[in-house]
């Protein structure tokens, strides 16, 4: 068995009070890949069972934090605040028609990433949606009608002008979650929806069916 001493712990010290390392730095599109994650797992709830992250705070983590400082949530923070909160219950995986585009490496991408979440039991349907486009919002209209007579609760809106644009802690709210109820209406068992360009979507409906 190893001992050491006191005076060895000094001489190692800045190692073992955990020096800043490996605080990557996310931005909006890292959040909107998150977002996109974060649906494929619950598109693939009936083979993925559990999933985490790895850390939560500053090493490759959506909270960052300074030595008796500050506290500050990245861009990736959001959507997985909101898997994690409203991605509980039955999944509903919509068929989906959405404009398509190219990039690199792939040809026919969906420019809409989507699933919907039902929890029956708070009589709740959670849509949390990708729009990918990088010059255009996207019209989103939605067949609701068998679920019976919906309302929307609220539709959560993460984006920013800038994809590259990042919190910090000098400036933590530079992206934060918007609230913006007019970009969805509910009406004779549809809906429909505005998702700005770049942006993470969560659209939350109540029902009575």
């Amino acid at each position: 068995m190893w001992y050491h001493s006191r005076e060895q712990d000094k001489k190692i010290e800045p190692w073992s009070i955990a020096p800043p390392l490996l605080e990557d730095i996310y931005n909006l599109e890292d959040a909107l890949l998150v977002g996109s994650l974060l649906i494929t797992l619950i598109k693939n709830a009936d083979r993925v069972k559990i999933a985490c992250l790895a850390q939560l705070v500053n090493v490759i983590a959506p909270i960052m934090t300074e030595n008796q400082g500050k506290a500050w949530r990245q861009t990736i923070y959001y959507p997985f605040q909101h898997a994690s909160r409203y991605g509980r219950g039955y999944v509903l995986n919509p068929i989906v028609c959405s404009p398509k585009y190219d990039c690199q490496d792939y040809t026919d991408v969906p420019v809409l990433d989507t699933v919907a979440v039902m929890n029956e039991e708070k009589r709740e349907i959670t849509i949390l949606a990708v729009n990918r486009d990088q010059h255009y919002s996207l019209n989103v209209f939605s067949e609701i009608r068998g679920f019976g007579e919906c309302q929307l609760i609220k539709h959560i809106i993460l984006n920013h002008e800038d994809v590259k644009a990042t919190n910090s802690k000098d400036n933590p709210y530079q992206i934060i979650l918007q609230v913006n109820n007019n970009h969805t209406v509910v009406e004779k068992g549809s809906l429909n929806s505005l998702l700005p360009k770049h942006s993470w979507n969560v659209i939350r409906l109540s029902f009575k069916k």
